[in-house]
């Protein structure tokens, strides 16, 4: 479980680049994004970015705040100096002597491994800075008005870890990831209109 120690010896050398929590999430969805828009710095708003920040901000509205019987801290920024991870995470919340992350998603409800790990890895930044074993989160979907659990499982967390290191490996000069065309989800995607994906596949394939 997070904090139990599995994670020491995976990264612990220390860090000059730290990097985004979010950037699991992006890679995972689509190792071209995230090169895209964590190496490159590369964005572009759309409407479902902008509904997305919208919706955030309601989540953020207040720093902390009793609901039902938890606590709750908004935007908790934590830090990994055994993953070289940095962020905030949308909710920690405190119930019956536990704490945990929950991760607000705008879309509908699914078991999506790019939600998961990007929970999984909040909880691990989180176990490390306090000391403690955490050993599950949450992801809300705003699109469902529900929420799931996510538990740290040894493979979930070894998903995390590997992650992680795929990820690093790109922004210290992996070849880039060949953009891939896949409807559902290139369409919203913020970075479309760099990535190209259909173009791309038309002119990898030739005459």
């Amino acid at each position: 479980m997070a904090g139990s120690g599995e994670t020491s010896n995976i990264m612990d050398e220390g860090y000059d680049l730290y990097i985004p929590l979010s950037a699991l999430n992006a890679y995972l969805y689509c190792p071209y994004r995230a090169y895209v828009e964590y190496v490159l710095g590369e964005w572009e708003d759309n409407v479902f970015t902008i509904e997305g920040e919208i919706e955030h901000e309601t989540v953020h509205s207040e720093k902390e705040r009793v609901v039902d019987d938890s606590f709750q801290t908004t935007r908790v920024f934590v830090k990994s100096e055994a993953l070289g991870l940095v962020g905030q995470i949308d909710v920690v919340e405190e119930r019956a002597a536990e704490i945990y992350p929950v991760e607000y998603k705008k879309g509908r409800q699914g078991r999506w491994l790019n939600d998961q790990v990007q929970v999984c890895a909040q909880g691990l930044c989180l176990a490390e800075q306090l000391g403690r074993e955490i050993s599950r989160g949450y992801v809300w979907y705003m699109g469902s008005r529900r929420r799931r659990e996510v538990k740290f499982t040894p493979e979930l967390m070894a998903a995390t870890e590997k992650a992680c290191r795929d990820l690093r490996a790109l922004y210290e000069g992996a070849p880039v990831p060949v953009p891939a065309y896949r409807k559902g989800r290139c369409d919203p995607c913020s970075v479309l209109s760099f990535c190209l994906p259909r173009e791309t596949a038309i002119l990898r394939a030739g005459p």
